[in-house]
């Protein structure tokens, strides 16, 4: 028997940037992120599509799937290999091989530089022997830091590809001020969007000099959007320690995750700023909601 909605579920504001496009044009697939417990604190682990209810600003919405945050990360770790880094590239090979021993195994990792333009060291893999030869093998390739068309790109290949898993960025960058703020950003907000609404994370360490330019106000803007983690410093001596601490951040986060729901509902694409009521027809269930994982 059907019971009635549980009488505490969730009011969360969705912003703007939580839309994402699909092939209707009056239509939207939205993603919130759903803790469950029972009356003792315990998680529910159970729950189907079909015991999810979602209103979108009051009005009813189909549930297409609900399924536990298990599924492994896909991580970007974006590592700048411009003239910039060059008398830096013992520290960034250390933090590399810090990174990659700290993160757990089940993750796949894509190592991508931006020295004067996108290149795929490895594709997409677990392999950690693969990925540490890479990393040692890493040295300038002069040239400007392409870090956006790089950013873009390596999103259009590797994260909305792979539709199962949690789309990550890690990036390592510096900024010297080179890139232009006049650079035009419609791209960027596109793909600013689009990854909020994937549910993607960011955590980014900037080694900066006494210019800063749109690099860091690009980095700053993603990781913020997303709540990761940040660093802006100015020597790079203590890299290998931040990145091992980003490794450990998304395992935690993956973790955390892991008894948690990922639920997707078609909304209207004209609702520019959807507020989201979710609840469960099975009796004695409480949620928690967010926009984003984790939380």
């Amino acid at each position: 028997m059907t019971r009635g909605w549980f009488r505490t579920a969730l009011v969360s504001t969705l912003l703007l940037a939580l839309m994402h496009p699909s092939l209707s044009a009056q239509r939207v697939t939205r993603r919130v992120f759903v803790d469950a417990v029972d009356d003792v604190g315990d998680p529910v682990l159970n729950l189907t599509a079909g015991e999810f209810r979602i209103t979108e600003n009051g009005v009813r919405r189909e549930v297409t799937r609900a399924s536990l945050g298990t599924a492994p990360m896909r991580i970007v770790l974006l590592i700048d290999s411009s003239t910039s880094m060059a008398p830096m590239v013992n520290s960034f090979r250390a933090a590399l091989n810090v990174f990659l021993d700290a993160l757990p195994i089940e993750h796949e990792v894509t190592f991508i530089t931006t020295g004067g333009q996108i290149r795929v060291r490895t594709p997409p893999t677990t392999d950690r022997t693969r990925l540490k030869k890479e990393a040692g093998l890493l040295a300038s390739a002069g040239g400007a830091n392409a870090f956006l068309d790089t950013l873009l790109e390596a999103d259009k290949r590797f994260l909305k590809t792979a539709s199962g898993q949690w789309p990550v960025f890690v990036i390592v960058t510096t900024d010297k001020g080179e890139l232009n703020r006049e650079s035009n950003l419609d791209n960027y907000n596109k793909f600013m969007n689009d990854f909020l609404a994937r549910g993607g994370s960011a955590h980014g360490v900037i080694l900066v000099g006494p210019q800063v330019g749109l690099v860091t106000d690009i980095v700053l803007n993603l990781v913020d959007n997303v709540g990761g983690t940040k660093a802006s410093i100015n020597t790079d001596s203590s890299l290998p320690e931040r990145m091992k601490g980003i490794a450990t951040r998304l395992a935690d986060d993956h973790q955390q995750m892991l008894n948690r729901y990922e639920v997707e509902f078609t909304g209207d694409a004209k609702v520019l700023v959807p507020v989201v009521e979710v609840a469960v027809t099975r009796a004695g269930v409480e949620l928690e909601m967010s926009p984003r994982r984790p939380f």
